[in-house]
């Protein structure tokens, strides 16, 4: 009898080990666009780096910018493409592998082409849209240089970058803080003119990050899949869609800037 419960338990644990084992890798995605937009850009990535590592990725956010954190919180994300692990109530959880580009973002406050807004200390009292407190580059920077300018706005939430953009567009705001990665797209994609009165110095763009938990085969795996995007013919057509031209290597020490900036928006 004894010996029957031990094989039972064996296999038990076996089977357990092997549905871990195949489980995918949940990878989340920071809210800037709509769910639809997001499966269409990051689906084909995570097809690929899938089929070079023989790793299932699979994408998941939430409804919200503060689901999405929450979830993050909470380690549901084995993987994932957000710079919001930087506020203090996450830093440590997730490590840097890559990120996205070489190239720096910065943080804009934009205005309509023929807007009267000509500088920053226009906007006193003025709409301006953010996407949430959240936001690193299209909230918490420019809120500080608001601050700086010891300048009172009324802030606007749309829940995500393209949301912030709409609302420009629509003319339904002064002004739009915004990534300058995603406001250049997002110009060229929709006709928005624009006119720039405000940028900040410049970040790293945003990374991937892996929880601490994740074995570091797969970790190792999932980053060089990542990196050999840009030198890979069969990836040609994935960066392309995705506005991207390949993933760069990338650390946790490139991003101190950017705790800095979450510290200093809190106090």
């Amino acid at each position: 009898m004894l010996r029957r419960l031990l094989v039972l338990m064996a296999c038990w644990l076996a089977g357990a080990a092997l549905a871990q084992e195949s489980r995918p890798l949940v990878f989340g995605v920071l809210n800037q666009q709509s769910p639809a937009k997001t499966a269409q850009r990051w689906n084909p990535i995570l097809k690929y780096v899938t089929d070079v590592t023989g790793i299932p990725l699979q994408l998941r956010m939430g409804a919200t910018v503060q689901d999405t954190d929450a979830m993050m919180g909470r380690g549901e994300f084995d993987l994932a493409f957000t710079n919001h692990n930087f506020q203090p109530e996450y830093d440590g959880m997730y490590r840097v592998v890559a990120r996205w580009g070489a190239r720096p973002i910065f943080g804009v406050i934009a205005v309509l082409a023929g807007s009267p807004v000509q500088r920053l200390s226009d906007l006193a009292g003025k709409r301006v849209a953010f996407p949430s407190t959240d936001a690193f580059v299209a909230y918490a920077v420019p809120m500080m240089a608001l601050r700086a300018a010891k300048l009172s706005v009324q802030p606007v939430f749309a829940g995500n970058q393209e949301g912030v953009l709409a609302q420009l567009k629509a003319r339904q705001v002064e002004a739009a803080a915004a990534n300058s990665r995603f406001l250049t797209q997002y110009a060229a994609q929709q006709g928005l003119s624009y006119r720039e009165i405000f940028v900040s110095e410049p970040y790293a763009d945003m990374p991937v990050i892996v929880h601490r938990r994740l074995p570091t085969d797969k970790v190792e795996a999932v980053r060089k899949a990542l990196l050999a995007m840009k030198s890979d013919p069969r990836a040609a057509a994935v960066l392309e869609a995705a506005g991207l031209g390949g993933f760069e290597a990338a650390a946790d020490s490139d991003y101190d800037s950017q705790r800095l900036v979450y510290r200093k928006i809190a106090e």
